[in-house]
């Protein structure tokens, strides 16, 4: 009994999915691109395709207006296409321009109906409008009825370029030749509008009004003549005649009848047509290629009747668009009362066959029940044990994370304290052989061990995906040429040729500078391990053919990879039988990189014929999340305020000091391992006063008692980061000149990144090479008392190599002060003060600021200007009481001494030896 309760339900399922009303088809789409759409005899053209439209409620309608530009039209067009039409209807702004567009939607296979004007190729399926060249010859014959055969005619001509301009104006010009008691006097251009039309009139209506008859070619110039006519007051009957004949206010027809046009030549517009033909295509039915619309003279005997007829027309459409609006909304609510008819009936009959078949199975549930709530229970209690090992397993997994991370680093910590050593022993030249071997030996077995622990956090860095991008706007071209710079030794050592082509017209793309450097030089580098002496490297720029992506890439001619390697190429830790060395990580690390940027990288070769790697990378940069882009925000406040940087009332100890001379340069050294901290002080204290810190917190304090020359600090600290002391020094001018040196076991890429974002001035990794430490802190120490000379004996900006060696704060200030002093040479008032003012510093700050770059007081920075100055002056010519006076000294004594001190001569003097040369 059961199985037929449960048959019967199904049964009526069936029946009710079947009453559903069947899924709509997707509409058909017709466009419309109208080259122009203000003038009346082209809105009448919409009407009537709408008015036709409305028998087809199936079919989307899309319009586009291109307000008489051939661009605008020409974009309007790719737009619609690019929306899934199934037919275009066109009306060409001018034939030759249109042309090629028209083409390619015609070669897509979709349908083209080109109506009022046509294109130059003929390549579209149907063709809607008047033959404007029997329009002319009508005129013509109607021209030469009403002068008899005698007369003369002026002729308002289209826009130029136009094929309904063209042919109407071939035809009138036919039948009046062929009369040659009617002669033209007098064309002008009226480009289809009335006012170009009344314009022109005026300028040539001494000549137009001489006429019999003028006819334009369409009804809107015709107006204006008419318009220009009655402004001049001409007195003689001319008759205008018209091309159109549009109903409605303000048009031909109602100006034929108002005796204000003679006649118009009915020109129809086609829209009704247009639609039926453009029907019958997406129907797949038959249809004319050309269909050419009649056409007829309208003038005062049947004018009236044709407007009349219009009005019926309209009041008809009217009609129908209301009783098309009473049959939706009928069939609206017919569509609902049914759904709701169907889903009671069907309500009723499931209710009837669920009763039934709950009374059968109810007994049997009840059963099942207590057994499944006792299965239940116990798969609660496994799932709550899953989660809790889940649980432990995720912590097990950070903790191993964790203490992998720390680990490394301190693997690099003794390591330094190994090879560093060593290296400063290598040196020596008292040691005996024996004893350099072994030093040698140490030394080699500890940088294997160094690479090791760098693989090892290489490998840790991908699997824990910690890649960060920051997008900025890259010169392609000279980013491509500086890496592939950079492998010139070994493209010469190898006896490889490299070239580079850009075949697009992009000169700027987005992408991470430092990441997708390491991309490219990645391949560089295998496709030199790879190809053979002779061999040749190609990279090559290329566009897709919609400009949204580029590819770049890199093919070489070299020994190509098995087709077995290649599905694996991009795995981790993967080695191919051609593989010669490396962990098996780099094109690994080269796919997470392409990947953040929402690109892709492939790979094609052929064994023994080489292998192409390709970068495909969108163009532009809003595929970028913002904070994958790169800020430029220089607002942000450090927590190291102004007022602590003067603060000195706090002291360090004595043990934290190593004092060498007054003379020396001072370095801080901020380094929380004691034998590191030993170590750095042993290798220093030589050369430098130091004062060592262990953390951030004694960083900043000796930060407010001294200004040290140079600050070398660790970037892992108990209480910080070595990045936030290098913030603050950077943030004021107070401490932005002190070069900063990270030494950090942190030899990571977005470690090293984010230092120099921080205007990082190096940046060594340890385990380090003590003598390479020493040249770079005695390079920039150098370059500092370069620059430091330079301003102290030439006030003049940087050079181009100078400027690179100074952070963009020092050069900003040097740049203001030099500003400000030299608006106010002349100003005997000019004081520090003063400066420090405008500057928005205080005297103290901009002595010690001025101290530290340029090594002599602010005062003698003035004089120095001053007499530059006065200097320049002389030699243009002006006296000693001119220049004195103008460059700021308050007497002319006081100016020959100050200028006799600095060069050796007074000014009179100086004076005299330029007037001999």
């Amino acid at each position: 009994m059961g199985k037929y309760f449960i048959f019967g339900g199904i049964l009526t399922l069936l029946l009710f999915c079947g009453c559903q009303p069947k899924v709509q088809k997707k509409k058909q789409v017709i466009a419309f691109s109208q080259c122009i759409g203000s003038d009346a005899w082209r809105q009448t053209m919409l009407e009537e395709m709408k008015r036709e439209l409305s028998f087809n409620p199936d079919i989307d309608f899309l319009y586009r207006d291109a307000h008489g530009d051939n661009n605008v039209q020409i974009n309007q067009i790719r737009e619609l296409v690019k929306q899934d039409i199934d037919l275009l209807i066109v009306s060409p702004n001018e034939a030759e321009p249109l042309t090629p567009i028209v083409d390619s939607v015609f070669q897509r296979n979709i349908p083209v109906i080109v109506t009022d004007r046509k294109t130059s190729s003929g390549q579209y399926n149907a063709y809607v409008g008047a033959d404007n060249l029997a329009i002319g010859k009508l005129a013509g014959q109607y021209t030469r009825t009403i002068l008899h055969g005698k007369g003369s005619v002026g002729l308002v001509t289209g826009l130029s370029g136009t094929s309904a301009s063209i042919e109407r104006e071939k035809g009138f010009m036919q039948q009046i030749e062929d009369a040659a008691t009617i002669r033209v006097n007098g064309v002008i251009q009226g480009d289809w509008e009335k006012n170009k039309a009344y314009s022109e009139m005026r300028r040539h209506i001494d000549q137009m009004a001489q006429n019999d008859i003028i006819f334009t070619l369409n009804d809107q110039m015709a107006m204006g003549v008419k318009k220009a006519l009655d402004e001049a007051q001409i007195k003689k009957d001319i008759k205008i005649i018209g091309v159109d004949a549009l109903p409605g206010p303000g048009n031909g027809l109602e100006q034929i009848i108002q005796n204000k046009m003679f006649a118009s030549i009915l020109y129809p517009t086609g829209g009704t047509e247009a639609i039926r033909t453009a029907l019958a295509i997406i129907n797949h039915q038959n249809y004319r290629r050309e269909n050419i619309l009649a056409t007829v003279v309208i003038d005062q005997t049947n004018a009236e009747l044709l407007a009349l007829q219009s009005d019926k027309i309209k009041q008809q459409q009217y009609d129908i668009d209301k009783r098309q609006e009473f049959i939706t909304e009928q069939n609206k609510i017919y569509r609902d009362q049914k759904s709701v008819l169907n889903v009671v009936v069907v309500s009723l009959v499931l209710a009837v066959v669920f009763g039934g078949i709950s009374i059968v199975v109810i007994k049997s549930n009840w059963e099942k029940n207590k057994h499944l709530e006792i299965q239940n229970s116990e798969i609660l209690a496994q799932q709550k044990q899953i989660v809790d090992m889940n649980s432990k397993i995720q912590q097990a997994a950070e903790i191993k994370n964790n203490f992998f991370t720390n680990i490394s680093h301190e693997f690099k910590t003794p390591l330094t304290l190994i090879i560093a050593p060593i290296e400063d022993l290598q040196l020596r030249t008292d040691l005996t052989e024996e004893v350099k071997e072994q030093l040698s030996r140490i030394r080699r077995n500890a940088k294997k061990l160094q690479r090791l622990v760098s693989d090892l956090i290489d490998i840790h860095r991908i699997s824990k995906s910690k890649i960060k991008l920051h997008a900025a706007l890259v010169q392609i071209d000279p980013f491509i040429q500086q890496i592939t710079a950079s492998f010139r030794p070994l493209f010469k050592k190898n006896r490889i040729s490299i070239s580079y082509v850009n075949k697009t017209r992009l000169k700027e793309v987005w992408m991470d500078e430092y990441l997708m450097e390491q991309v490219l030089s990645n391949l560089l580098s295998n496709a030199i391990k790879h190809t053979a002496a002779s061999g040749r490297i190609e990279i090559i720029l290329e566009e897709n053919n919609f400009k949204d992506y580029f590819y770049l890439r890199v093919m070489d001619n070299g020994l190509g990879i098995a087709p077995s390697d290649i599905e694996h190429i991009f795995d981790p830790f993967y080695q191919g039988a051609s593989s010669r060395d490396g962990s098996g990580i780099g094109l690994a690390y080269s796919k997470q990189i392409v990947e953040l940027h929402h690109g892709q990288i492939t790979v094609s070769s052929k064994t023994g014929h080489g292998s192409i790697f390709t970068l495909r990378l969108p163009i532009g940069n809003n595929h970028y999340e913002p904070a994958e882009l790169v800020k430029f925000d220089n607002a942000e406040k450090s927590p190291m305020q102004q007022q602590d940087i003067l603060d000195t009332t706090r002291t360090v100890k004595d043990n934290n000091l190593s004092f060498r001379s007054n003379t020396s340069k001072s370095i801080m050294v901020v380094e929380d391992d004691d034998e590191i901290r030993d170590y750095l002080r042993s290798l220093l204290e030589g050369d430098y006063n130091l004062f060592l810190a262990k953390d951030v917190q004694q960083a900043n304090s000796m930060m407010k008692t001294h200004f040290p020359d140079l600050v070398i600090t660790d970037i892992m600290l108990p209480d910080g980061s070595g990045m936030d002391i290098l913030k603050d020094i950077k943030a004021f001018y107070q401490t932005a000149h002190i070069p900063v040196i990270l030494l950090s076991a942190l030899a990571n890429e977005e470690t090293m990144m984010e230092g120099n974002k921080l205007m990082a001035d190096d940046y060594i990794a340890k385990p380090f090479h003590a003598e390479l430490l020493r040249i770079r802190i005695s390079n920039i120490l150098q370059s500092r008392h370069q620059l430091k000379e330079k301003y102290s004996s030439n006030v003049e900006q940087f050079d181009n190599a100078q400027a690179e060696q100074v952070n963009e704060n020092d050069k900003r200030f040097l740049n203001n002060l030099a500003a400000i002093v030299e608006s106010k040479l002349s100003d005997q008032r000019l004081s520090v003060d003063g400066i420090a003012g405008d500057l928005h510093l205080s005297r103290v700050q901009l002595y010690r600021k001025v101290k530290h770059l340029l090594d002599c007081s602010v005062s003698e920075y003035i004089i120095e200007r001053r007499l530059k100055k006065a200097k320049s002056l002389i030699a243009e010519g002006l006296t000693i009481n001119e220049i004195f006076s103008s460059v700021g000294f308050s007497s002319a004594s006081y100016f020959a001494s100050a200028f006799k001190r600095k060069y050796g001569q007074s000014p009179s003097a100086f004076k005299k030896e330029l007037d001999k040369k």
